[in-house]
């Protein structure tokens, strides 16, 4: 289950440590190319194990804009629709590695106060209960995972997954360590990867709709508000 649900915030992210000329672009499954950070799928227990995954982080970053630059930006399917996108999310994960920083320091000391909150939160039921209606099973399913998203509805997902795990990590592990968590969500722009204007305007006409809580319901105004002025301000 942690894994589930860590991964369930986290998967709109795909970044890579190739050399330049070891991209193809002509690859069906061109993301793959770049190295999926250990980060993404589990939160180290320990500070020197930290230090070796973190990096990962930035390789991939950097690893993105490469296929972006060579492969994917002319054909308007960039992973980072802008400049600003890339260098903020290459930001935070920068300062996520370095020691001489705020997040890094709260990071880790709170790496077996994240764990446990990962692995005990409620939040993937919670959110399997918001979104379980919409779910559109492939046909013939063998397994209950297999299953679509309506687009708008896997923004609903990842924008109530933040606001509830980062909620958890207010109640287990403190303030400072939430508020590092949603500078986290902020500056790697999240919610982006995962809501497009439309989706954001689909979801924030019809909010009423969905059976959200009221804390959920304004988080969820307030992020979709500047998703769609982040794209009108493109």
């Amino acid at each position: 289950m942690y894994l589930k649900t860590l991964g369930f915030i986290l998967s709109v992210f795909l970044f890579v440590t190739v050399s330049s000329t070891e991209i193809n672009c002509e690859r069906e499954d061109i993301g793959a190319q770049c190295e999926y950070p250990e980060l993404f799928s589990s939160i180290p227990n320990t500070i020197e194990e930290y230090n070796v995954a973190c990096p990962k982080f930035k390789n991939y970053a950097k690893c993105l804009k490469e296929l972006d630059d060579k492969c994917l930006s002319e054909k308007g399917l960039a992973y980072f629709a802008t400049e600003e996108m890339y260098e903020s999310v290459y930001g935070v994960a920068s300062d996520m590695c370095e020691e001489d920083t705020l997040i890094y320091e709260v990071i880790t000391e709170n790496l077996r106060c994240l764990n446990e909150t990962f692995e005990n939160s409620p939040c993937y039921d919670e959110i399997e209960a918001i979104t379980n209606e919409f779910k559109i099973y492939l046909p013939n399913a063998t397994d209950e995972n297999d299953y679509d998203l309506p687009a708008e509805i896997y923004c609903l997902q990842e924008a109530i997954s933040s606001v509830c795990y980062t909620n958890d990590i207010d109640k287990n592990c403190g303030t400072l360590a939430a508020d590092m968590a949603k500078e986290f969500v902020r500056r790697s722009y999240l919610l982006s990867f995962s809501c497009d204007n439309t989706d954001a305007k689909v979801l924030l006409a019809d909010v009423g709709r969905y059976k959200l809580k009221s804390h959920q319901q304004d988080y969820l105004v307030e992020v979709l508000g500047e998703i769609i002025n982040r794209y009108d301000d493109e």
